[in-house]
């Protein structure tokens, strides 16, 4: 029962967060036009997955333990350097971006200038790289043993 409720908040958490990140991205593009509107809603969205996969991650550590998963089932190791992968590439690629783009719509930017922040090739690799990782992973932990063989 246990399992199976921290299984559902897991689940849930991620899915709606991952769902979040890719309204985000959508949104961003509509804000290469320089309208700005979409890339807040955009960076709303964003700041509302955060706290989401804070709960995915916290329940997934969980069902680790309550599921007594060893730490190097091959399917878990793989996820594992998933995400760590998944934070050097927003480290690297998006979060310097992240805080220009919002200091633009702060600092109440003309339409070019939130266009030009948006449309940064840089960045959407990043972030189009993240969503990649974020959905490996997903798919990683749905299918576990099915995906890898040997596991």
């Amino acid at each position: 029962m246990l399992y199976g409720t921290v299984l559902g908040i897991h689940a849930a958490a991620m899915g709606t967060a991952l769902t979040l990140l890719v309204a985000s991205e959508l949104l961003l593009l509509l804000g290469r036009r320089g309208t700005r509107k979409p890339v807040a809603l955009a960076f709303l969205s964003s700041r509302i997955a955060g706290p989401l996969v804070m709960v995915g991650i916290v329940a997934g550590i969980a069902l680790v333990f309550i599921g007594g998963w060893s730490l190097l089932t091959p399917w878990l190791v793989i996820s594992l350097i998933l995400i760590a992968t998944l934070v050097t590439v927003e480290a690297k690629f998006v979060r310097e971006w992240q805080a220009r783009a919002q200091a633009a719509l702060r600092d109440a930017a003309t339409g070019p200038a939130v266009a030009a922040v948006v449309g940064e090739t840089r960045a959407l690799y990043g972030r189009l790289a993240m969503l990649t990782i974020f959905a490996l992973v997903a798919v990683l932990m749905t299918m576990k043993a099915d995906v890898i063989p040997f596991a």
